[in-house]
């Protein structure tokens, strides 16, 4: 009777493990599968994308809070215009909707919808524009420097995210996160080149969000070509 409990347990073990081996192999298949999945439709979505608009800037509350209205909305036109000239200098490939065709849309939705939020207004008005997907973007931080061109007490930082919405569903095709402050050349030697680049000089949050503007879109060219 003893041996018998005992083959019957072992019996029941091998089974368990039978069982979760092929439950691994299957999972595993599964998530091998969805990789590859994933990267085809990566392809195909970048492939997809011949029409843009962007969107116009908007602001963490973070940042925006405790300051004027006036200049979060400078900072956040500036950002969205140079953003605008380097995609048209920038991608060949693609059709851009003229900004001021963008902002105009992208406000009637706001004012139709204004209880939904930012990405979902973008989205909407990208869909109603008729474009593949629309590019919107967030500031986190825009510090001017404090000094002067040739010393400052601290320097300029620029932070903001982008994002690339397809218009059918508003998910996110394509993002990235600029993030700097610049620093002197003996805190940075790495950047030597770019040091000389800025004219040897402490530059201003917008000549900084400028570099940051062009980085992105070199970055999104980067993407849309498979690289």
């Amino acid at each position: 009777m003893r041996h018998s409990k005992i083959r019957r347990c072992l019996s029941a073990l091998v089974f368990l493990f039978v069982i979760f081996g092929n439950y691994c192999l299957l999972t595993n298949c599964k998530a091998y599968g969805q990789t590859e999945e994933t990267e085809e439709t990566k392809t195909l979505f970048r492939e997809r994308i011949k029409s843009l608009a962007l969107i116009p800037f908007t602001s963490k509350p973070s940042f925006s809070d405790g300051m004027p209205e006036e200049t979060v909305d400078e900072k956040e036109r500036y950002l969205t215009i140079t953003l605008y000239e380097a995609l048209t200098a920038e991608l060949l490939r693609i059709e851009i909707t003229p900004l001021q065709k963008s902002e105009t849309e992208f406000l009637r939705i706001k004012a139709e919808k204004p209880k939904s939020f930012y990405r979902e207004q973008a989205a909407a008005a990208g869909k109603s524009l008729g474009v593949d997907a629309v590019m919107i973007g967030v500031i986190s931080e825009y510090t001017e420097r404090e000094g002067s061109a040739i010393g400052v007490e601290s320097p300029a930082t620029v932070t903001f995210s982008v994002e690339v919405l397809d218009t059918r569903d508003g998910h996110t095709l394509w993002e990235t996160y600029f993030k700097e402050t610049q620093k002197p050349l003996l805190e940075n030697v790495y950047e030597i080149e770019k040091f000389f680049k800025r004219g040897a000089k402490w530059i201003t949050s917008d000549e900084l969000a400028k570099e940051g503007a062009r980085k992105t879109v070199l970055d999104f060219n980067e993407y849309l070509l498979g690289n």
